[in-house]
């Protein structure tokens, strides 16, 4: 059985995994590091935590959404050797949106972070036509963590220091989301001059795509899993 570790976006508590974790094959054991939702972290302590929890021994996949995205590449500068393979979802090396990083600077930040707590906010830029229960479960997520604990998330993001270089060469997989609002087709660019064997899929949805697209991304992710236990075997 092989291990899939993952690390989960701004609100950091995993919520949004639910209904992917719902629909990955049994042989797929799922793990989620979440990080603490009333602890203000920096972006080196958010590293060490998700570093703690890698598995020790048995082979495991790691798993980067969005936020996690400059961590998981941290992670890769000391890459475990019980690590197979990497899959990062609508993420990025450096800050994705200008846009919102400039909005950041002079609009409150709890201001910033209520609006995408509403539906309208959340739909444009974060889940598009997705469920009303995918909404639900991302404004419940958003809700149980604390505003200075966001708000130091958002501050990290635009203080992420150079993506370091990795000594990983083994597969890694891109889930990139066709309508992504927030994370520009280009925000790859870096991540593939960083790693070697970096695969693209494209799944058609919004941002929080494997919120959005459960059923697409437990394909990718499954099928990716699949050809990696295989060839180790």
């Amino acid at each position: 059985m092989t291990t899939l570790l993952l690390l989960p976006g701004l609100d950091g508590t995993g919520q949004i995994f639910e209904p992917l974790l719902k629909r990955l094959p049994g042989e797929i054991d799922a793990q989620i590091v979440r990080y603490p939702a009333d602890r203000i972290m920096s972006f080196q302590e958010h590293v060490s935590f998700a570093r703690k929890q890698l598995p020790k021994k048995k082979p495991f996949v790691l798993l980067a959404e969005s936020f996690s995205g400059p961590i998981g590449l941290q992670l890769l500068a000391e890459p475990p050797k019980n690590l197979i393979g990497v899959i990062f979802v609508a993420t990025f090396a450096h800050h994705p949106s200008p846009f919102l990083l400039d909005a950041s600077r002079f609009l409150p930040q709890g201001l910033l972070l209520k609006l995408f707590s509403t539906t309208i906010f959340s739909r444009f830029f974060c889940l598009g036509g997705a469920s009303s229960d995918a909404v639900n479960i991302f404004h419940e997520a958003l809700a149980n963590v604390k505003l200075k604990v966001l708000s130091q998330r958002l501050k990290i993001l635009s203080e992420l220091p150079p993506p370091p270089d990795t000594t990983f060469s083994g597969p890694c997989l891109y889930l990139q989301a066709s309508k992504d609002r927030l994370v520009a087709s280009r925000a790859v660019i870096p991540l593939q001059k960083h790693l070697a064997q970096l695969q693209i899929e494209q799944v058609v949805g919004p941002h929080i795509i494997l919120l959005a697209q459960p059923e697409a991304g437990v394909k990718l992710i499954s099928n990716f899993i699949a050809t990696l236990t295989n060839s180790h075997e």
